[in-house]
């Protein structure tokens, strides 16, 4: 091949490689998208069950407070990344 073609190659693979990456603060810009889109979620259907004396929690909110955990975990995890 000539020096032209193994160039046109090369840049093709580094352009193509890194459209398909996301850098490290999208990444961490999504995380934190969806933390505060599950925490909204629980607050709307877990509201009124925080607020009972003792809070009690059913399944569906458990589960929910489950995911929003998860996804804070997620987060920090990739905060710390460097």
């Amino acid at each position: 091949m000539h020096r032209t073609e193994w160039l046109t190659i090369l840049t093709a693979v580094l352009l193509l490689s890194s459209i398909g990456c996301k850098s490290h603060q999208a990444r961490i810009d999504e995380l934190q998208r969806e933390y505060d889109q599950l925490g909204s979620q629980f607050q709307r259907d877990c509201n009124e069950e925080l607020l009972k004396v003792p809070p009690t929690l059913s399944p569906k909110c458990q589960d929910e407070n489950k995911k929003v955990q998860d996804a804070w975990n997620r987060l920090q995890a990739e905060r710390s990344k460097k």
